[in-house]
C-alpha cells in the first residue's frame, strides 16, 4: 500500500487557518473534509467556525471508522454520528438555539469518505468534495449552484472592467456583489456602482442566467442573485426543493437523497484519490506531484477564476481562492 496526502490553506501567511482536514486510517478508511468558511467572524476556541467544523467532522469520522459496530459503514449512520458531534459542539459553545434559528451561525463541512467494507470500498460523498478511481473515473456532487454565483461575479467584473476599474477594484467590487447579492447596494460596491448601475447589473444577469440555467426556476435564481452567498445560498442547503439544492454536514438533518454513495470492489482497484474543491483541475496521474502541477497550471492560466475555472473567488496576492487537500491511496 502507498499513501500520499497534501493539504495547504488558501492564506499562505496564515497556514493555521486552513479549514480543510484529512484522515488516513489504513485498512479502515480515508477522508477529506472541507470546513465551510465562516462569514460572521465569530471565534470558538480561538478558531473560526469553518476550521472548527473541519476538526469536529474529522474526529467524528475517525471515531466512526474505528468503531467495530460500524464496520458496515451505513451512510445514514455516518451522517447521524457526525450530525450528533456537531450538535454537541453547539451545546459546548452555548449556541444551540442560535444555530437553529440562524443558519449563518452554523458549523458546516463537506465530506468525502472511503471505508473498507469487506471486499469493497464504500464511498460517502456529502457536499462537493470528490473521488477518483484508478486515475480516471472521477465523481463529484455538483448541483450547479456555484456556477450561478460565479456568474454574478463574472458579470460584475465585465461591467467594472468596461467602466475603467483597475484589476484590484474589479476583484474587490465583484466579490462584494457575489457575497452580498444584487438586491441592495453594499458600501463595498462603491464608487463603481450606484443604485441604477446595480439594478442594471441585476437585470442583465437575470436575463443571462435565465438562458444559461433554463432548468432552474427563475424564483430560485432570483433568491440566489438577490441574497448572494451570505443570505441567499443557505436557502438551498439541506433541502430538496430546487435543482440547486446541496447538502452539508451542519448538525441538522441531511436529506440522504443528496448524499452520493458508491460501492467499488477492491479487486481491480489500483488507486483511490479523495480531494476537496480547492483543486479546480485533477492531476494527470494519481500522485500529489501531479495534482500540484495541475494546481499551478490553473493558477497560471486563470488566477482570477473568471474564465476556464469560474469561481466566487480568485487568487489575490498570497491568498488563493480556496484551501485544497488530496489523499491518494495505492492498493
Amino acid at each position: 500500500m502507498r499513501i500520499e496526502a497534501f493539504t495547504e490553506g488558501k492564506n499562505l501567511d496564515d497556514p493555521g487557518a486552513n479549514e480543510d482536514q484529512l484522515l488516513v486510517l489504513p485498512g479502515r478508511g480515508y477522508a477529506v473534509i472541507d470546513g465551510v468558511t465562516d462569514r460572521t467572524g465569530e471565534r470558538y476556541d480561538g478558531m473560526l467556525a469553518g476550521r472548527l467544523a473541519g476538526l469536529v467532522v474529522r474526529n467524528a469520522a475517525a471515531a466512526f471508522l474505528l468503531d467495530p459496530a460500524e464496520r458496515a459503514c451505513a451512510p445514514e449512520r455516518v451522517v447521524a454520528r457526525i450530525t450528533a458531534a456537531i450538535q454537541a459542539a453547539y451545546a459546548r459553545h452555548g449556541i444551540g438555539e442560535v444555530a437553529k434559528a440562524r443558519p449563518a451561525r452554523r458549523f458546516g463541512a463537506t465530506l468525502a469518505l472511503a471505508a473498507h467494507v469487506g471486499e469493497h470500498l464504500r464511498i460517502v460523498l456529502v457536499g462537493d468534495s470528490g473521488v477518483r478511481f484508478n486515475g480516471q473515473d472521477l465523481t463529484s456532487v455538483d448541483p450547479g449552484l456555484d456556477l450561478v454565483t460565479a456568474g454574478i461575479r463574472q458579470s460584475a467584473w465585465r461591467i467594472l472592467e468596461a467602466a475603467g476599474a483597475s484589476h484590484a477594484e474589479c476583484a474587490r467590487v465583484s466579490r462584494a456583489c457575489v457575497f452580498n447579492g444584487l438586491a441592495r447596494l453594499h458600501p463595498e460596491m462603491r464608487p463603481w456602482l450606484d443604485e441604477a448601475a446595480l439594478t442594471d447589473l441585476r437585470d442583465r444577469y437575470l436575463a443571462e442566467a435565465g438562458q444559461r440555467f433554463a432548468h432552474v426556476p427563475r424564483g430560485d435564481i432570483e433568491l440566489l442573485v438577490d441574497g448572494g452567498i451570505i443570505e441567499g445560498q443557505g436557502r438551498f442547503q439541506n433541502n430538496t426543493l430546487s435543482p440547486l439544492s446541496y447538502c452539508v454536514l451542519d448538525g441538522f438533518p441531511v436529506p440522504m437523497e443528496l448524499v452520493r454513495v458508491i460501492d467499488r470492489p477492491l479487486a481491480g482497484l489500483e488507486t483511490l484519490e479523495l480531494f476537496t474543491d480547492g483543486y479546480f483541475s485533477p492531476g494527470v496521474e494519481p500522485t500529489v506531484a501531479a495534482w500540484e502541477a495541475a494546481f499551478r497550471e490553473v493558477e497560471r492560466t486563470d488566477p482570477d477564476k473568471l474564465d476556464a475555472y469560474p469561481s466566487v473567488k480568485g487568487t489575490v496576492g498570497r491568498v488563493r481562492a480556496d484551501d485544497r487537500t488530496v489523499v491518494i491511496v495505492g492498493f
